[in-house]
């Protein structure tokens, strides 16, 4: 089975195109499929947002969140860019800081990056 890896650069209220992206990752893992995900740059304030209904603009962060139940347990936060951007991981967010190093070999370990 193809591996998949979401790397997510940009930060809330950036583009449109986040949610669909989380979602496809969600969708891949549903039909079984190796899914990672990867917060760096700005994309590191999603793992900093606390909890928002489903019809916020921000509700993105609910869905990283509910990855474990998909089966998305590889959710790694680039530890440079939060300290660079002074940003702390909410409490509820899934996700573990991590080394550009470790990025680097969860990305050369799989089929396809998705960018966003």
């Amino acid at each position: 089975m193809k591996t998949t890896a979401l790397v997510i650069r940009h930060g809330p209220g950036h583009r449109l195109g986040m949610r669909e992206m989380v979602d496809m990752a969600l969708v891949l893992a549903t039909f079984d499929c190796p899914v990672s995900v990867v917060l760096q740059d700005d994309g590191v304030f999603w793992a900093s947002l606390p909890p928002f209904a489903e019809n916020n603009p921000l509700s993105l962060n609910g869905r990283l969140k509910s990855m474990p139940l998909y089966d998305i347990e590889t959710i790694l936060i680039d530890a440079a860019s939060l300290q660079a951007r002074d940003v702390s991981i909410h409490s509820e967010c899934p996700a573990h800081p991590c080394s550009h190093s470790e990025i680097a070999t969860l990305l050369a370990r799989v089929d396809c990056i998705l960018e966003a």
